[in-house]
């Protein structure tokens, strides 16, 4: 495949999401609205590398029709507005319950929507070899004649759907860790690798390499055995507790849930995220409290 045929699939695969979205909408204004919560969130920065870059996120809940206008607007929400954007990350957690007399054809609806969307994913992320890495993937995306404008990560994202086993729905805050455990000799390596060949953003190379042989002296003081873990806090993002007949699953809560079902399910808030809001951990921490590398995000287990 070459660059032209690429274009051609991608915007078969587009043309048809704006279809089969105003199909969606059909069938959903079509049905019987039993209710609905959405909660906006503020555009998010994927530049703030972890949580402690976002001491509050404020929440702004919507309900009944006004959630459903919005939850139409964040399933089609494809290309930024005026002013916005495209790099931001646009999220509104919640979830839209109908009744239909449509429910199979709109489960048919959302499956080709999601298939389409998983096309697209694939073949934009899989054609380096046509289009090169992220910086030139984007450019080919955005370039005149293709998709100006395009949100690539609304795109990307799959609608979820649930059925009348839906039981009841609820959202919270994840604090998740990236965790990588290494040997003290791969993170010397590393450290070493680092003197050579200092990163651009490095101003004062002799500085920089002066606070890296320190590193290592202090690695170095530890015995051969030490079991060392990197510990990178991820950034806040919402998540929803999905109840669905006896099966129970946690996924990311970046648009809303559709439930197509008559029997009323219960949907819980989201509340404004305070950093100093801590829940307690669900297990015991296994690394030290204080890191030993902070830049690094390196504890050594316990």
């Amino acid at each position: 495949m070459n660059k032209y045929e690429l274009a051609a699939q991608l915007r078969i695969l587009e043309q048809r999401q704006h279809r089969l979205l105003a199909m969606l909408r059909d069938f959903i204004d079509d049905s019987e609205l039993i209710q609905g919560s959405t909660f906006a969130l503020p555009p998010h920065d994927p530049k703030q590398e972890t949580r402690y870059d976002t001491p509050s996120i404020p929440v702004t809940p919507a309900h009944g029709i006004e959630a459903l206008y919005t939850a139409h607007h964040a399933w089609g929400h494809l290309y930024a507005d005026a002013g916005e954007n495209t790099r931001l990350v646009y999220r509104l957690p919640g979830a839209i319950q109908i009744h239909s007399r449509h429910s199979e054809e709109l489960a048919g609806i959302i499956e080709a929507i999601n298939a389409d969307r998983r096309t697209f994913r694939d073949l934009v992320t899989n054609s380096s070899t046509i289009i090169g890495g992220p910086n030139t993937r984007w450019e080919f995306l955005h370039s005149k004649g293709m998709f100006e404008g395009l949100i690539t990560l609304q795109f990307y994202r799959q609608i979820t759907v649930a059925g009348d086993t839906a039981r009841s729905i609820s959202f919270c805050w994840a604090h998740k860790n990236t965790m990588q455990r290494m040997t003290k000799q791969q993170i010397i390596g590393t450290l070493r690798a680092s003197q050579d060949s200092p990163p651009r953003h490095v101003i004062d190379p002799a500085g920089w390499s002066a606070q890296l042989e320190d590193e290592i002296v202090l690695l170095s003081a530890l015995s051969d055995d030490a079991r060392l873990v990197i510990r990178r806090p991820n950034p806040v993002h919402p998540q929803a507790w999905l109840v669905d007949g006896d099966s129970r699953r946690m996924q990311v809560a970046s648009t809303p849930v559709l439930i197509l079902g008559a029997q009323k399910v219960k949907i819980g808030l989201l509340k404004n995220y305070d950093i100093t809001q801590k829940r307690p951990p669900r297990q015991a921490k296994t690394t030290a409290n204080e890191p030993l590398i902070s830049r690094l995000w390196l504890y050594q287990e316990q």
